[in-house]
């Protein structure tokens, strides 16, 4: 947005909500910043009735991601790519996913989100998905299970309880199988994960 609203004194820039944005966007617009002009003469301690007061103001932790809103990835086997996928929320998903592999979901808030939600599907012989601060090798958070689900467009939805984590890191998903095998299937596919908790306005 261009503007800058005026209302009552009140001078600032509205950001859309949050969970209206990929999760790579969010470092770049973390916060809604407001100027409170003085209508009345400054207290004696201010040094100037035309400085404003700048409140930031934070938006929720959003409360739903779809995985292809990943920022980068990597991998032993080189990483997951953004297939299309009939049925799937904005019909598409990440797939090509194999032991090692990973996405990086950006700087969220994991110690005030208590679990994360995965809505996968697998045709192969599944694995686990670890959520992971700072890097795909970095402190494990928590994890959860994604089995056969009976078919790639049969997704099941776990969901991993988040601990150990303070303030805002970079969070890493990284799906592991050491029974996969070059040639095999996949692991499973993923369509979006969903945070939970006092930061992603529940729980």
């Amino acid at each position: 947005m261009n503007r800058r609203p005026s209302i009552r004194g009140v001078l600032g820039s509205l950001l859309p909500p949050r969970d209206l944005l990929p999760l790579a966007a969010l470092a770049l617009c973390p916060v809604l910043t407001c100027r409170f002009l003085a209508t009345s003469p400054p207290p004696a301690h201010a040094a100037s009735s035309r400085t404003p007061a700048v409140v930031p103001v934070t938006w929720p932790q959003p409360a739903f991601c779809e995985a292809e809103w990943f920022t980068t990835t990597g991998g032993t086997h080189g990483g997951a790519v953004t297939a299309h996928q009939a049925g799937d929320s904005g019909g598409r998903r990440i797939a090509e996913i194999e032991d090692g592999d990973w996405i990086d979901l950006g700087v969220v808030s994991p110690g005030s989100v208590d679990s994360v939600t995965v809505r996968a599907a697998s045709g192969g012989i599944g694995g686990t998905v670890e959520f992971r601060a700072g890097s795909p090798a970095g402190p494990l958070l928590g994890s959860l299970t994604v089995p056969f689900t009976g078919g790639w467009d049969r997704p099941a939805s776990p969901t991993a309880r988040l601990t150990g984590a303070v303030g805002g890191v970079q969070l890493f998903a990284v799906f592991a199988n050491p029974a996969w095998r070059a040639g095999a299937a996949d692991l499973f596919a993923v369509d979006w994960f969903r945070f939970d908790g006092p930061a992603a306005g529940g729980g």
